[in-house]
């Protein structure tokens, strides 16, 4: 099973916890009742410019991503999109956050009766934790993610930095729709 959530943090900051018990109290799923209420706070505090979050990966009952790996969302977000239409086009795609140190990556195992996808999450001090799954269910978890912040996000009226989201968003479903006929 894979799960993809977005979390927010509830008050922006320089910089957050060092225990996931404390990251816990300090970022919440943009699924909560109060997430378009932080999200606007927390972009008028930034004057527009940035909302820290970060998208949890889960494969399998393993997370392969963590509140850890928090930066901005409209960064994350097209980053996380782009690493994935490289992979469709390329086989393997890649991404990294500039405020932690962390790359992620996407590979294909050829395997029948479908292919296969590792996702992988690299942290700067060499930590490495991967998932494996069904790369069909992979690609729809990760369009039903994206079009759920970019819901929420369009919400506010400072959507301005989603626009190249939106496009990657439109060209990554586009894709996927052709690439599983």
């Amino acid at each position: 099973m894979i799960k993809i959530d977005t979390f927010i943090a509830i008050e922006t900051k320089s910089f957050y916890s060092q225990t996931i018990e404390q990251l816990q109290q300090e970022f919440t799923s943009i699924q909560s009742n109060n997430a378009l209420q932080i999200i606007a706070k927390n972009l008028t505090k930034s004057k527009g410019h940035f909302l820290h979050g970060a998208i949890i990966v889960e494969i399998d009952g393993v997370q392969i991503t963590s509140l850890f790996d928090w930066d901005d969302c409209d960064l994350i977000w097209p980053g996380f999109l782009t690493m994935v239409i490289d992979y469709l086009h390329d086989g393997f795609g890649e991404t990294a956050t500039s405020l932690n140190d962390i790359q992620w990556t996407l590979e294909k195992i050829l395997t029948k009766p479908s292919p296969l996808v590792v996702f992988s999450s690299k942290h700067g001090r060499g930590e490495i934790t991967k998932g494996v799954c069904n790369e069909y269910d992979f690609l729809q978890a990760v369009l039903l993610s994206a079009r759920q912040y970019l819901t929420l996000r369009q919400q506010d009226t400072r959507t301005h930095t989603l626009n190249g989201m939106a496009e990657k968003y439109h060209y990554l479903k586009s894709l996927t729709e052709n690439y599983f006929g």
